[in-house]
């Protein structure tokens, strides 16, 4: 079954195209096609282009809309007040971030967008680079030649530490930093957990991992409280994100945020700036450590611009290749690989009917690794982010930070970090695969290596 529908390319031509609307296929009694939702996500999505451009999948006795094609996609994220957040992710992510900028409907998207912004502007992302060089520094410094590490783990507790400090920049902080990186991985697995196992029942009962998850939100959401009233009660100026949302006010009636709200917003800062980051740097030196070619370039580059010490913000404009391998890196592998999006009316998509209500799932995994938008798309290729390469992409190829108005204002601030990180640790240290080692990406809240072993090799 298909329709035709108005397009536009990344020119703006219009154009006219068929949208198929398919069936997923595999459906079971009852299950619908959850079973191959959970048990392999990360085949069965991708395959779902085969069955049309829109795909109807059932969930239990619930029809769902999976849009497969970028045309599709790029329909959805552009009418955010007719797709608007909601659906099976969006509703579990909000035990942990509540109506934050990243989970609000679109009523209130674009006051809260305008509170927390000004904590991405050029000023502020220098000196959050400068907390990352700091970090990242401590970091190699306590590694030894020949220790082997788990890089997933590295990376993790180094993007924690890092944007606790942006978010409490406090002489204060320190304890709030350390509680931070303490509660929040048991946290987000217990989010996880909720997601794939949709029974609020199940997650009611004193389980041990259901006491750990309590424990860690309420451990977590007192070192939030904490620190706000600390920081009502001293008003000191503060070159962090805190600052920034209590300063905040609304342009109309002049109100500030709540406590709530706050609370909110930096919970979604803190999901935000801890995974994305940590888990492109991952993917990214498994890539590396499978590619020597990449690798010679990348230390070329390193050495010419930094001389065997970490980076800084002002090297960011000399080290295009190693921003290259941290965005081909988050193609492959985007930590968010599964969105939904919930229809607020009875509307069309791809022209085909969708009633209000009905979720409305897509992959970035699935759409980066779609060949009719990137050649050769399973191989990874740094260089297909050369100007002259990446102009001949759609644009918004690549949704690792989202898109339209609902695009993640931290992209620039992870895409900095990722690439002052990387830079600064091959600086010193090239990181080796240990032999046997097999990985294979695990879709959990985030997508994930699970354990990366590698050894450390010191480059002086």
């Amino acid at each position: 079954m298909s329709t035709t529908t108005i397009t536009r390319d990344c020119r703006g031509a219009s154009s006219h195209r068929a949208y198929r609307l398919g069936q997923a296929p595999g459906r079971l009694p009852l299950l619908g096609n959850a079973l191959q939702l959970f048990r392999d996500p990360l085949d069965y999505l991708p395959r779902l282009r085969h069955e049309g451009d829109l795909v109807r999948v059932r969930i239990g006795a619930t029809t769902a809309y999976f849009a497969c094609t970028h045309d599709v996609v790029q329909e959805v994220l552009h009418n955010p007040r007719t797709f608007d957040k909601g659906g099976e992710f969006i509703d579990t992510m909000k035990l942990l971030l509540g109506d934050g900028v990243g989970t609000c409907g679109a009523a209130a998207h674009k006051r809260q967008r305008r509170y927390i912004q000004p904590a991405f502007q050029r000023d502020r992302l220098v000196r959050y680079a400068s907390v990352m060089h700091d970090e990242v520094t401590a970091l190699t410094d306590a590694w030894r030649p020949g220790r082997v590490v788990d890089v997933g783990t590295e990376m993790s507790r180094l993007t924690t530490r890092v944007t606790a400090q942006l978010m409490f920049s406090s002489g204060i902080a320190s304890d709030a930093v350390a509680e931070v990186q303490r509660s929040f991985p048991v946290v987000w697995k217990g989010v996880y957990r909720r997601m794939v196992i949709p029974f609020p029942l199940l997650h009611a009962l004193p389980t041990p991992a259901n006491r750990r998850f309590t424990r860690a939100m309420e451990r977590l959401d007192a070192v939030i409280a904490t620190m706000v009233d600390a920081y009502r009660k001293d008003t000191a100026d503060r070159d962090d994100i805190l600052t920034v949302l209590l300063a905040a006010r609304d342009e109309h009636t002049g109100r500030g945020m709540t406590d709530t709200e706050i609370h909110d917003e930096l919970m979604t800062v803190l999901a935000a700036g801890v995974e994305t980051p940590a888990s492109g740097l991952t993917w990214a030196f498994h890539l590396i450590g499978q590619h020597p070619e990449v690798e010679r370039e990348l230390l070329t580059e390193v050495d010419r611009v930094l001389g065997g010490r970490p980076a800084r913000y002002d090297d960011l404009p000399g080290l295009p290749y190693t921003q290259r391998v941290v965005a081909e890196a988050l193609r492959m592998y985007p930590p968010v690989w599964f969105i939904t999006r919930r229809a607020a009316v009875d509307t069309t998509l791809a022209g085909h009917p969708v009633p209000a209500g009905a979720s409305i799932l897509f992959s970035p995994y699935a759409l980066h690794r779609d060949p009719d938008v990137f050649a050769d798309a399973d191989r990874f290729d740094p260089d297909r982010w050369l100007p002259e390469n990446a102009a001949k992409l759609p644009r918004n190829a690549t949704i690792t930070f989202g898109g339209g108005s609902r695009k993640c204002l931290g992209d620039v601030l992870a895409n900095h970090e990722s690439t002052i990180a990387l830079a600064s640790i091959l600086s010193a240290w090239r990181l080796r695969p240990v032999p046997g080692h097999r990985l294979r990406p695990v879709a959990k809240a985030e997508l994930t290596a699970g354990p990366l072993p590698m050894t450390t090799e010191p480059r002086a």
